[in-house]
């Protein structure tokens, strides 16, 4: 295209994809002369959404869903004419355990994150104590909180719920979607929501209940499409990454370049210039870095020192996730539930497990189980470091310990997320405000990514279109 502008983005994750449909999309909308291209690293499209197609098995890498609530995976989807392939969690099973004591609870119904709205159900488990029980049922009498600013998961879980909420519902299901310590975990960047409910309606328990009841009222209104109803969770028929593939070909995969290494970028002018380990040089008018944020400090170094120590301050932390398979005879759980969660009190050395072919459709065949278990995170990250036959060791020891398995598996893989998981510590909102000013300083340079606003796919993807978005301002 004659005198069009040159748009370079560093990352084929989701976010990069996302960014890319976002400006090519709108671009010839509006017959825009803008060119774009997408550099990544590593051999394959897609980032951390990474699928393996080992027949009859379907293998998430990464995560294995989005959620319904948040918007913006679903609304792509259907942009792409993909609705058909979405698939909800299986209805063989429902819920989730939690071990605790030895043994596994299921969560209670009505428990929503660690909001109790159901009593019978709540009173009834063995999970917390009665004291416990008592000590969460006063978050209707504690007053909210007068002081602003951020607040760690576990000082306001302790202070409106109590320490035992803490440690055996808030800590495992909460804390581990990020991977995180609640200790210093940023509530105002991972759950503001919660915070939101304290002050709207002064206890998370009337704020659960008053959201509920709007949720229940918007249902009402939504007009009727003839379309299945979707559970709170959705995947798709092939895996996750039938998105990112699907947007690599909307996109047009002759504008990614996989296996390209970015050493450094430039400033020139009034625009940059990227130069591959390969020694090629990358001319760009705008440049979207879609890669983790220590990965593009190292790159932004040269020309923006004091935009890269800062983006350097967002910790990450390694985690790796083990498939097995068994034969469902050599399982003596009655496996109904999804998985189950593992606080860090009871010092084992997994996070969770997904029974993924009972929560989803399509991923094994009868008779087969696969399940993935979760190691490492904030808590313990040298134990997602050890080497593969140490690893299986291990999670083979936890999955005979917790639900009794003593059969060989038929079949591993292991995948590795070596700083893979962003940190929203306490102060990440005033980290992102500094980072945002130092931006502005460098016209036409952008960031989007999971280290940022969100680490679920669909904030990815919003992030990374409003980034789109941005981008093509800029240019006009």
């Amino acid at each position: 295209m004659e005198n069009a502008k040159q748009v370079v983005i560093v990352g084929a994750g989701i976010s990069g994809l996302a960014c890319a449909y976002e400006i090519i999309t709108r671009a010839e909308k509006d017959q825009l002369p803008v060119e774009v291209s997408i550099v990544e690293k590593s051999s394959y499209i897609g980032g951390k959404i990474l699928t393996t197609h080992a027949d009859p098995y379907t293998v998430e890498g990464g995560p294995d869903c989005f959620i319904l609530e948040k918007p913006w995976a679903l609304m792509l989807v259907r942009e792409m004419d993909m609705e058909d392939q979405l698939v909800n969690t299986s209805s063989q099973a429902s819920g989730t355990y939690i071990y605790s004591g030895r043994r596994l609870h299921r969560l209670p119904d009505g428990l929503i994150m660690m909001i109790p709205t159901k009593i019978i159900p709540f009173a009834t488990s063995a999970l917390i104590s009665w004291p416990g029980k008592i000590r969460m049922g006063m978050d209707i009498l504690i007053p909210r909180r007068r002081e602003t600013g951020d607040e760690s998961l576990a000082s306001f879980v302790t202070r409106r719920l109590g320490k035992e909420a803490l440690d055996k519902i808030a800590e495992p299901l909460v804390g581990g979607i990020h991977a995180g310590n609640p200790d210093n975990m940023s509530l105002l960047s991972t759950f503001p929501r919660f915070l939101e409910m304290e002050q709207q309606s002064g206890s998370l328990i009337r704020g659960m209940f008053a959201r509920k009841k709007a949720m229940a009222e918007a249902m009402k209104k939504r007009p009727k499409t003839g379309a299945p109803p979707r559970t709170f969770f959705i995947s798709l028929k092939e895996g996750m990454q039938q998105l990112t593939n699907a947007l690599a070909d909307r996109i047009g995969r002759e504008r990614i370049a996989t296996g390209v290494e970015v050493k450094t970028i430039q400033k020139t002018g009034s625009g940059f210039q990227l130069l591959t380990a390969g020694g090629q040089k990358l001319a760009a008018d705008q440049i979207v870095m879609a890669s983790e944020a220590f990965a593009s400090a190292a790159m932004l170094d040269n020309f923006a020192p004091g935009l890269a120590a800062s983006l350097r301050q967002i910790p990450y932390v390694s985690s790796s996730i083990v498939s097995l398979v068994f034969r469902r005879e050599n399982i003596p759980h009655p496996l109904d539930t999804y998985g189950f969660i593992v606080p860090r009190i009871e010092g084992r050395k997994i996070m969770a497990t997904t029974w993924s072919s009972i929560k989803w459709p399509h991923r094994a065949p009868d008779g087969k189980v696969l399940m993935r278990s979760f190691v490492g995170g904030a808590q313990q990250p040298e134990l997602a470091e050890l080497d593969d036959e140490k690893i299986l060791a291990l999670v083979r020891k936890e999955l005979q310990d917790i639900i009794g398995i003593t059969a060989e598996p038929e079949q591993v893989w292991i995948n590795r997320w070596p700083r893979g998981m962003p940190q929203y510590v306490v102060g990440h909102q005033e980290r992102l405000a500094d980072i945002d000013r130092q931006v502005k300083e460098f016209p036409g340079l952008h960031l989007t990514g999971a280290g940022y606003r969100g680490i679920g796919v669909p904030d990815c993807i919003n992030n990374a279109r409003l980034t789109g978005q941005k981008v093509l301002a800029d240019l006009s």
